[in-house]
């Protein structure tokens, strides 16, 4: 794999030179390096090459036409900046779009006055009908916001996460970890039955309908590309591709395990739902994050039953939480799903930009929208 050439960018703040060129693929054991010093986390070397090779989107543009990202390196070869450049295909009203997402945009500290020129270098690049941006921090936020101007995603609640909880000992001591609270251990079962009462006060775990049945599935088979060709028709919203190929693809190294159900209506595939496991080992915590949910029109409400079915599944298997990250819930297609916990989180977390002001108006619209954690780099 190898990266077309571009024009070196120059510039000397507080006497330290340095340039941005491509992203190699040999850059990757420096690139692993500069994530690690700033607290951050990079997938193995094959995972990572695997983010471009046997990309769809990125096979379709043809090897070489398409740069990895940039780095940013000083005259003595240290990469200390780096951003990299997922190409994704879109399609909005019938129209395919060009998409592009950042991924581990990074700069070192001593070089933080570079951090604006590597993004705008992503930023310029030609040829993108829309940026969009899913993990947005909060360190990042006013220069996406302020600086580029960039558009919030007009659906959802991308600075909340909305949990259940599925095994309340477990989550209880993750909690006390997270505060540091002495005595712990002694302390989960008191609080494991406070927040057990609570919930039962709220009531609000979802009843599964019966006129939908739940199939786990092994594997994307035939039916969700049928699945594909059928939604993409008849579908008026901003959707990125799901084909077959492209599903398999975004879930390969996505998530240990990928939870795939299918959902059903008198034996007629009408729709699935994908869970992530995403353990957070510094504090103790299983848990699993709702991914995507696509559905046929009128058939929203299996929904109800692919997520009653896996509360059930995380409660057999000691889950802590089933989680969303950006409560995207709230999209007007779904049916309305009270959860009983939430989070605020440090930043919004969608952020777009349309490169075509007809497209842009277009998408002002939120009836135009029915995003999910699949969109972007939120789910890679």
């Amino acid at each position: 794999m190898q990266t077309s050439a571009t024009q070196t960018i120059r510039v000397t703040p507080d006497s330290r030179l340095a340039a941005i060129r491509e992203t190699r693929p040999e850059d990757y054991v420096s690139i692993a390096a500069l994530h690690r010093r700033n607290g951050l986390t990079i997938r193995p070397f094959q995972q990572w090459l695997a983010l471009w090779s046997g990309n769809p989107a990125y096979e379709a543009r043809g090897d070489g036409n398409w740069p990895l990202g940039w780095v940013l390196e000083t005259e003595r070869g240290e990469i200390v900046g780096s951003i990299g450049n997922l190409p994704l295909d879109y399609e909005f009203r019938g129209r395919k779009l060009s998409a592009a997402t950042a991924y581990g945009w990074v700069v070192d500290e001593a070089y933080r006055s570079y951090s604006v020129m590597v993004l705008n270098r992503f930023m310029r690049q030609p040829g993108i009908d829309l940026f969009v941006f899913t993990t947005v921090g909060d360190k990042a936020e006013p220069i996406y916001s302020s600086g580029f101007q960039l558009s919030r995603a007009p659906v959802g609640c991308w600075d909340r996460s909305i949990f259940w909880i599925t095994n309340y000992r477990g989550f209880a001591k993750s909690a006390l970890n997270h505060r540091k609270v002495s005595f712990g251990g002694a302390l989960c079962y008191p609080a494991a039955a406070g927040i057990y009462a609570w919930d039962q006060l709220q009531a609000r775990v979802p009843s599964s309908d019966p006129a939908y049945e739940i199939q786990l599935c092994r594997q994307f088979d035939d039916r969700f590309e049928e699945y594909w060709q059928e939604i993409r028709r008849k579908q008026r919203h901003l959707l990125p591709v799901r084909s077959r190929e492209t599903l398999e693809w975004h879930f390969q190294h996505a998530f240990s395990p990928t939870t795939i159900l299918a959902i059903l209506k008198e034996s007629r595939f009408v729709g699935y739902a994908i869970f992530g496991r995403q353990d957070n080992t510094a504090l103790g915590l299983k848990r699993v994050r709702i991914v995507d949910f696509q559905a046929l029109e009128g058939h929203a409400p299996g929904f109800v039953s692919a997520l009653t079915w896996m509360i059930a599944r995380c409660r057999a298997e000691g889950i802590h939480v089933l989680e969303m990250m950006g409560d995207w819930l709230v999209r007007p297609d779904l049916p309305k799903i009270a959860a009983p916990h939430q989070r605020t989180l440090s930043s919004w977390m969608y952020y777009y930009k349309a490169s075509d002001p007809q497209l842009a108006e277009a998408l002002r619209d939120p009836g135009a929208w029915a995003p999910s954690s699949f969109d972007g780099d939120a789910s890679l």
